[in-house]
């Protein structure tokens, strides 16, 4: 792949009330917002073409809230998945309509397409959804698409663990990957447990999932690589087209209003941040070079009791492709120079925030 984009969708509807949701840290959170989009799905499958991303994408869709309650979401990823890119839908699966119309998408589209399935256990126990959920996964997978099941270790599931991985194997025939859970509201970014490390670790190491497993080893730490993201990855409100270099970096443009413009090479340099915030993505796809040999497939992908996969063979391929093997490397006078302006930037950022602070 030669480049990465993940596409934000401001909208904050949601079919679930999850506690551990990073929507309940920000004060805008369940605002009931569907976005308008300024862009038909036509219009960003042109902006994303081939010619001028030069060559394949990793195109990830996420709302703030549930993402197949995008209106014409199915329209949005086919017409990326026709562009030859692969595409990963973050959801919860609950949206059955929605997702039925996914699944009408030729095998060939589906086979571009994976579902990271949100597993929101308590919630859809306690809301007698579970056989829904998983009917819902099933069918995707059956359809072409690849899947990929993920869990939030929230501290309320521990007592909970063993019927969780019951379900899993009966109805997935593997354990679900475990994600971490964001404290968003913390300065470090902090997990989102009252356990200490050691006991968090003993616990949720259980589920020997080599997504959790890598997430582990980068969480909390300070990424001091050069990073290429707003060169090499970027960072877009779906609904505006306006682009950022990463979630901490600097505005580098729209992807959508001049379709026929190279993109920006303006990568981040240094980042500015705790730890990488969705580094599991980023440094895994290789945005800073030489970071990890591990591939995005890899982390994603599990072997079934059956002895199939997860994901489909193709698509594991392309999402084990590094960005740093596709782009070339960024001169030393280039580097300097994209350093410096993010340090810039940062303290001007921060200057600010402190007179407003002032101000208050």
């Amino acid at each position: 792949m030669k480049k990465a984009f993940l596409f934000n969708i401001p909208l904050s509807v949601c079919n679930l009330r999850c506690h551990y949701c990073y929507l309940t840290t920000r004060a805008s959170q369940y605002e009931g917002i569907i976005p308008d989009m300024a862009y038909s799905p036509r219009q960003v499958a042109y902006a994303m073409r081939k010619e001028r991303v030069g060559g394949e994408a990793y195109v990830n869709l996420c709302a703030d809230g549930e993402t197949l309650l995008l209106p014409k979401i199915e329209e949005y990823a086919g017409a990326l998945a026709s562009e030859g890119h692969w595409i990963e839908i973050v959801s919860n699966m609950m949206a059955t309509k929605r997702l039925d119309r996914v699944l009408e998408l030729d095998r060939d589209l589906l086979k571009r397409i994976e579902f990271k399935c949100s597993l929101h256990y308590l919630q859809l126990r306690d809301r007698g959804l579970l056989d829904l959920f998983s009917k819902n996964v099933t069918r995707a997978r059956e359809a072409g698409a690849s899947i990929n099941v993920e869990i939030t270790p929230s501290d309320e599931l521990i007592p909970h663990i063993d019927e969780v991985k019951d379900y899993c194997m009966r109805e997935f025939g593997a354990l679900a990957h475990l994600t971490i859970a964001r404290n968003d509201g913390s300065q470090q970014i902090d997990r989102l447990t009252s356990l200490s490390l050691d006991d968090y670790n003993a616990t949720w190491s259980t589920f020997d999932s080599s997504f959790w497993e890598y997430k582990s080893t980068i969480f909390g730490v300070k990424q001091t690589g050069f990073c290429s993201a707003g060169s090499w990855s970027y960072y877009v409100d779906m609904s505006t087209g306006k682009m950022r270099q990463c979630y901490c970096g600097r505005s580098v443009g729209n992807l959508f209003d001049d379709p026929d413009a190279p993109l920006p090479d303006k990568p981040i340099g240094r980042c500015s941040l705790p730890h990488c915030y969705n580094g599991h993505v980023f440094l895994t796809l290789g945005t800073i070079a030489g970071a990890t040999e591990i591939g995005y497939g890899d982390i994603r992908d599990r072997r079934c009791s059956d002895g199939s996969h997860w994901l489909q063979p193709e698509l594991k391929e392309a999402f084990n492709t590094k960005l740093e093997s596709s782009n070339r490397e960024h001169s030393k006078l280039k580097q300097a120079v994209s350093i410096a302006k993010s340090t810039a930037y940062e303290r001007a950022k921060k200057a600010r925030s402190a007179l407003l602070g002032n101000n208050s």
